[in-house]
């Protein structure tokens, strides 16, 4: 069983759940997407994850995928969700919705030089990973010192969750990959006045 949160607090991130195979090849970025029957079993694995869980707040962005999931969530447990534009996905500018087969036959030099330095590149009209993790960094700075002693929970898109933690955690941004969190996946941070720890990484901690 995982601490108690205390003189810290339990930052739950959870990816939003599986997306339809009509968007799953497609740079979704900021822009809405559907979820697959498989996404929306995954909201109903949380609601069970997080029924004996004292939840304080649960936040998101405004994309449909990871808003409606964190309102189910929120209305389970008696609360509002709490939207906020800075916990977005990245703006991914010309190539927003458009297919990667797509995006690669037309501006494959821009691509390749996307993810070779990835998190510092930003698509044609876009921004950075690293500019959208600032954005989370920046919500980030306003919760965290009303947050001592509860449990947060943030849904969102797993490059800006990963990219989030990986500097929470002192990570380069790049080494935002090795923390890969599936659709639906849970992670925990821990967050202290002086530092964070990670309390679980995609996994059923929680479960006896």
């Amino acid at each position: 069983m995982l601490d108690e949160p205390n003189d810290f607090c339990r930052l739950w991130l959870l990816r939003h759940p599986e997306l339809e195979s009509s968007h799953s090849e497609l740079a979704v970025g900021a822009g809405p997407a559907d979820l697959s029957r498989r996404g929306r079993a995954q909201v109903l694995r949380w609601l069970e994850v997080f029924q004996e869980r004292e939840v304080a707040m649960v936040a998101c962005g405004p994309q449909p995928q990871s808003h409606d999931p964190a309102k189910g969530l929120a209305e389970h447990k008696q609360l509002e969700v709490q939207v906020d534009a800075r916990l977005r996905d990245q703006e991914m500018g010309q190539w927003q919705g458009r297919s990667w087969a797509e995006i690669m036959r037309d501006q494959e030099g821009a691509v390749r030089t996307f993810f070779s330095e990835f998190g510092e590149s930003a698509p044609p009209g876009g921004e950075t990973l690293g500019q959208a993790v600032e954005r989370m960094l920046q919500w980030w700075t306003e919760v965290m010192p009303k947050a001592a002693g509860q449990e947060v929970v943030v849904v969102g898109p797993g490059s800006l969750l990963t990219g989030f933690a990986a500097a929470m955690l002192g990570m380069r941004l790049s080494r935002c990959l090795s923390l890969n969190l599936p659709y639906g996946g849970i992670a925990a941070l821990d967050a202290f006045q002086n530092g964070v720890r990670i309390a679980t990484w995609n996994g059923d901690a929680l479960q006896d």
